[in-house]
């Protein structure tokens, strides 16, 4: 995929979770959201990189379907480079560096609230 070429960008429709906000339940070997809940709150918005957000790789799903929001990332870890996704709570924004190496991630708006789920 060339660099810098793909761009998805989740918007969330959902709004703030209740300040008492818990996990949802996952399924037996189903991975944590990358993004945390903030101060109670699920992020508004989730875009995935290819490496550092600056050089503005977003990364594009892999599915051609509506709905379906899965992207492999294993052959950016096998170039030598990372995934960081960067998590949007309104105006502040967090980014996570995935420093592990993961084969595939997939969205999706679980329980009304965005998530990215990889391993």
């Amino acid at each position: 995929m060339p660099h810098g070429l793909c761009r998805i960008t989740f918007l969330a429709l959902a709004g703030v979770a209740a300040a008492h906000a818990v996990e949802p339940p996952r399924a037996p070997g189903e991975a944590a959201s990358v993004c945390p809940l903030r101060a109670g709150a699920s992020p508004s918005q989730i875009d995935i990189f290819d490496g550092d957000p600056a050089e503005q790789a977003f990364l594009a799903a892999d599915d051609d379907r509506q709905g379906a929001y899965t992207y492999t990332v294993k052959p950016i870890y096998a170039q030598g480079r990372l995934v960081t996704v960067r998590c949007h709570y309104g105006k502040a924004s967090v980014d996570v560096k995935l420093v592990q190496p993961v084969a595939v991630c997939r969205y999706s708006e679980a329980g009304g609230r965005p998530q990215l789920a990889c391993k």
